[in-house]
């Protein structure tokens, strides 16, 4: 049976009475309890050697990284603060346990356009947790912001979305310049490599069709197809934004793909194939997918107080519903699932995002 425990690291006063899309940078950060307190956690890096996992928020005070010890249940800021912009207030999807113990990450932002100019744009870092020091390694677009990235240390490499105009780039660490920023009018949530490390995402912001980037060749193929449920995948994240809500190399050959819609694909990177494995729950959003250790696919299934966590068994095909993510406590559900890592062989932990009533928390199932 799951059990399941919610961590707080801030206490909101004054909850947002209004949905939050008809707010904008603004007025968030000219009201000092939303501007320190209205927090979400929105990328996870769990950290074996240390015990711990390294959480990236969004905060609008810029306050953005903190280390959760898995035995003492407490954070500890990481200080981002004291090296931040005013602008970059999100780590979004983009944090990245490297080798050598440090975590590479990567800033976004949520002022509209009419400031987007005052923005520098969003910075690639490295930071080492045991000592807390930054390392800036470029800003690969200037003014905007990064939604998301995905490393490949074997080439050197860096991918990522910008937001607010869907440019795809590659970073390389060495050189800390771009190799090519592409615009491509779709974005994705999160992305992983295939084995001969080839990046898939979406381009076309009426198709959303499929693309795969070869680093060896530095080449781009485009596809004329889509994943099975674009239609009803595209914009329920943000305007604009694609089908893909997760994605993970699954170690067997192919990449497991959560629509926004709710399904979960199976994407051949060889064929650029992909079949529809169904849905784990009748509700939309599969924002975070991992594999565990027993070989089955975990991830979050659910929206909106309504998250359930599944495992998927790759060999019959079957979804198992492992219940609905709520405080044994309180009984306090999980508002809108954003990241997920495994912090122990039955322990999973969760970032929340997009609270309105109170702000976001950590969660821990274990099962």
């Amino acid at each position: 049976m799951m059990k399941t425990t919610a961590y707080q690291l801030r206490k909101l006063q004054q909850p947002v009475a209004v949905p939050l899309s008809t707010l904008g940078y603004r007025d968030f950060v000219s009201n000092p309890d939303w501007y320190h307190n209205l927090i979400s956690f929105t990328s996870l890096a769990h950290m074996p050697a240390r015990g711990s996992v390294v959480c990236g928020l969004t905060a609008f005070d810029t306050d953005l990284m903190y280390e959760f010890d898995c035995k003492t249940k407490r954070f500890r800021c990481l200080k981002y603060a004291e090296v931040s912009e005013k602008f970059e207030i999100k780590i979004h999807r983009s944090l990245h346990r490297m080798r050598d113990g440090r975590v590479m990450g990567a800033t976004a932002c949520l002022h509209r356009e009419d400031q987007r100019a005052e923005g520098a744009g969003g910075r690639i870092f490295i930071v080492d947790p045991e000592t807390g020091q930054y390392e800036f390694l470029g800003i690969p677009v200037p003014h905007d912001y990064i939604q998301t990235i995905t490393v490949d240390e074997d080439r050197g490499l860096v991918y990522g979305f910008t937001y607010p105009v869907f440019n795809f780039f590659v970073f390389d660490l060495k050189t800390r310049r771009n190799r090519r920023v592409d615009y491509m009018g779709s974005i994705p949530h999160i992305i992983a490599l295939d084995d001969r490390g080839g990046y898939w995402a979406t381009w076309n912001c009426r198709s959303h069709n499929l693309f795969r980037y070869d680093p060896d060749q530095d080449k781009i193929e485009y596809h004329h197809h889509a994943l099975p449920r674009t239609k009803e995948s595209c914009n329920l994240m943000y305007p604009g934004a694609g089908p893909i809500d997760s994605m993970v190399n699954g170690g067997d050959g192919y990449l497991y793909i959560g629509e926004s819609f709710g399904n979960l694909d199976r994407l051949d990177p060889v064929s650029g194939k992909v079949e529809d494995l169904g849905k784990p729950v009748e509700d939309t959003r599969i924002p975070a997918i991992t594999p565990g250790p027993d070989g089955r696919l975990y991830g979050i299934a659910g929206f909106k107080g309504n998250c359930h966590l599944f495992a998927h068994d790759r060999k019959s095909g079957r979804f198992e519903d492992l219940g609905w993510i709520r405080d044994a406590a309180t009984g306090e559900p999980l508002f809108i699932g954003h990241d997920m890592c495994f912090a122990g062989e039955r322990t999973l932990l969760i970032g929340e995002t997009d609270t309105a009533h109170r702000a976001g928390y950590l969660w821990e199932c274990t099962f």
